[in-house]
């Protein structure tokens, strides 16, 4: 991390920054703004009290020390800067009546932005002095390699003489007795040596020709999983001004992770403050588009914190910047599934996203969504199962995926299994009201379920509206009804 406490801070002014250091403006292009000697001079007096009204005499004395001038000349200072600042509104150089004036920037310590993340792969090790062992042990390391380089965000090594300076390491051994191969393979945080995920894979060394390809998709999933939801939690207690671009951005996926109002509206500030800073930064600008949608399935579009045409126009912007980044092409996906209800547009960008990343969980969650919002129940339900498998249950988001599964379950009519994975994705996350609606959808015709205080007591306490399947996508109409039948058989009040 790049030490900034003895760095003089900045005051940001929308797009424009004003360099306490150089006492200088500066645009969003890093380019200085020209500005009269005398209007420098009262903004920089102003600057110095940020937030603290200044006299008009004090000011006239900062620009003009020892001369007698009028208040006019004051008066066309003060103009220059708010037209320097684009301040039409007033809203940065504030005019306290009779008294002076007062600028109103935010604060921001100056950083860079930042380094990628570093992961070191180890050479597996063969616990056994056989070629054919050490060949396997390589296969699996070179497809961990191949696998995880491509991947945006992170930078892979396999240089030993960095091992001690990366934040992830994975390491393992191939073993085998008789006819049976065993794999075991850990990722460890490189920092603190702690374990973050271990496995052991099992397999007949006739069947062994697909396990590299198996073990590299597992891993892959565990540490995108691990890094989006942990790597920022060093970071959530510190102020946006005080962190770099990806600290901005552990920060904000973080938060997402967690898919509350509250974390969601943290994630938007952070990804705010990094898109000020990097305008182009498609990651940064896919991350706020994602942060706007992110909740939809649990709380309609109505709520969406954002014009959807802002959005639209952030995920845009990143596809035209790097459409080879998978989260890139999946955030576009959703936020055209959400908003324009266009599953056509929506699962050629999840498409497109799992030709970059064929493993990547995320675009086949969504598109697993849209499938079964579009009445391919079938075919939602196996996609939902096999990226359940390759996600870890610690997942913060794992109770979410078990209720899109029990979606699809109901609707395909496997009544039995959607109460089984609901009540599983609500003893999980027992104060969601996402999965309490789920739930109560699912047990409908389980009257065991319904006439039970605990039920009914869960349904009171939800606050999902009847009509909420009605906001979501679902393209065919009967499928709304079938939910609302069931809803209405469960008790869930018609007028909440």
């Amino acid at each position: 991390m790049n030490d900034t406490n003895d760095r003089e801070p900045c005051l940001r002014f929308g797009h424009v920054i004003y360099d306490l250091t150089a006492c200088q403006l500066i645009d969003q292009e890093g380019l200085p703004i020209a500005l009269r000697d005398k209007s420098l001079r009262v903004l920089g007096k102003l600057a110095a009290h940020n937030e603290v009204t200044i006299g008009k005499d004090e000011l006239i004395h900062a620009a003009w020390p020892g001369k007698f001038v009028s208040d006019d000349s004051l008066v066309q200072c003060i103009k220059d800067i708010r037209f320097a600042l684009e301040d039409s509104g007033r809203q940065y150089l504030r005019t306290a009546i009779g008294r002076g004036y007062s600028l109103h920037g935010v604060s921001e310590i100056p950083v860079e932005p930042g380094e990628l993340p570093k992961l070191y792969i180890s050479m597996l090790r063969a616990t056994a002095h056989s070629p054919e062992l050490a060949e396997i042990a390589e296969v699996i390391t070179e497809e961990l390699i191949i696998g995880l380089s491509p991947r945006s965000g992170l930078i892979v090594t396999s240089d030993e003489e960095q091992r001690k300076d990366v934040d992830y390491a994975i390491d393992g051994r191939v073993s085998q007795s008789g006819e049976h191969l065993r794999v075991f393979v850990q990722l460890i945080r490189g920092k603190s040596g702690d374990v973050a995920f271990a496995e052991t894979w099992n397999s007949l060394m006739s069947e062994a020709e697909d396990l590299p390809r198996q073990i590299a998709e597992r891993v892959d999933n565990v540490l995108r999983v691990h890094m989006f939801n942990f790597a920022g939690e060093k970071h959530i207690d510190r102020k946006n001004d005080e962190l770099n671009t990806q600290e901005l951005l552990a920060k904000a996926a973080y938060h997402m992770s967690r898919i509350q109002m509250h974390n969601r509206d943290v994630a938007r500030d952070a990804m705010t403050v990094a898109i000020e800073r990097e305008p182009e930064n498609a990651i940064a600008l896919a991350m706020r588009a994602s942060t706007s949608v992110i909740s939809v399935l649990q709380e309609g579009p109505k709520k969406v914190p954002d014009p959807p045409e802002y959005v639209i126009e952030l995920a845009n912007r990143a596809v035209g910047i790097a459409s080879h980044i998978d989260f890139v092409m999946l955030t576009r996906g959703c936020v055209r599934m959400w908003l324009n209800a266009d599953h056509d547009g929506a699962r050629a960008d999840f498409n497109r996203a799992l030709e970059i990343s064929p493993a990547f969980h995320l675009a086949h969650q969504f598109l697993a969504t849209s499938e079964i919002l579009s009445g391919e129940h079938e075919r939602g339900i196996q996609r939902v199962k096999k990226f359940i498998d390759l996600s870890p249950a610690t997942n913060p988001r794992y109770p979410h995926y078990l209720t899109l599964l029990a979606l699809g379950q109901i609707l395909a009519g496997y009544e039995s299994a959607a109460v089984q994975t609901s009540r599983e994705s609500h003893d999980r996350a027992p104060n969601d009201h996402w999965c309490k609606f789920v739930y109560a959808t699912a047990a409908a015709s389980s009257p065991k379920i319904t006439t039970t205080q605990d039920f009914k007591r869960m349904i009171v306490s939800t606050d999902l509206p009847f009509t909420h399947f009605r906001d979501l996508p679902f393209t065919n109409s009967r499928d709304v009804e079938v939910l609302e039948e069931r809803l209405a058989l469960a008790g869930y009040p018609a007028t909440s």
